[in-house]
């Protein structure tokens, strides 16, 4: 029952779900979070701490910055059902959308640099 209630104080925080959302997309740095959510980098450390102790995301070192993806291959129950709503919450969610498209503007322009 600890694993579950940890599952969802993570997706009680609507910046929380968003991040997680945009994480559907890929592993991203902290770095594009920050500019696609519009909250300052410890904030969005903080978020993405919380739900990768729930289990829902892993990390990864490169350099001074720090990847996030999904655990999709997680054993810990309710992780792959949790992410299976919430891919299906995002799909048709107009904010989201836009979050979306703005992620890969960004992803875009990092590049172009």
């Amino acid at each position: 029952m600890t694993d579950f209630i940890k599952i969802t104080k993570a997706l009680s925080d609507p910046t929380r779900v968003r991040i997680l959302g945009l994480l559907l997309e890929g592993e991203i740095c902290v770095c594009n979070i920050v500019a696609v959510v519009g909250v300052a980098q410890p904030t969005v450390s903080r978020h993405l701490k919380q739900c990768t102790d729930a289990g829902l995301t892993l990390a990864r070192k490169a350099g001074g910055w720090t990847h996030y993806s999904l655990a999709t291959d997680s054993a810990a129950p309710f992780v792959a059902t949790f992410l299976l709503l919430l891919k299906q919450a995002v799909e048709t969610d107009s904010e989201f959308i836009q979050l979306r498209s703005k992620l890969h503007a960004v992803k875009k322009a990092k590049k172009l640099v």
